[in-house]
């Protein structure tokens, strides 16, 4: 029995029932699994953008509205790390923090 196929730009990390996740990111292709036994979690490793809008205000007290779009994709060997550690919805969860306070500290700076 095969895996569904790791299709070209993703990457996939094996979950073992008994070894937990393995540190081998599998590329792209065919491969064998034990069914029950391992399963495969298949991230998309190609840029992708994002825009995150932001209300924040200036020194002058004002209201200042800007849309930062970024391009980001995720390193392919911390791939294991990147799911153990924060899971599969890494974007969702890392980039509107990051680019909140980076956009802030841009418009304090500038305004």
């Amino acid at each position: 029995p095969c895996a569904p196929p790791v299709d070209a730009g993703h990457r996939a990390v094996i979950f073992d029932r008994f070894r937990g996740v393995q540190d081998v990111v599998v590329g792209e292709g065919t491969h064998f699994l034990i069914p029950w036994v391992q399963k495969p979690i298949i991230f998309d490793c190609r840029s992708r953008p994002r825009n995150v809008p932001v209300i924040t205000g200036s020194k002058d007290l004002q209201n200042v509205n800007i849309t930062l779009r970024i391009l980001f994709r995720p390193v392919t060997a911390q791939l294991p790390r990147i799911f153990t550690s924060i899971g599969e919805d890494y974007d969702e969860r890392v980039l509107p923090s990051i680019t909140t306070e980076i956009l802030k500290s841009v418009v304090v700076r500038t305004a």
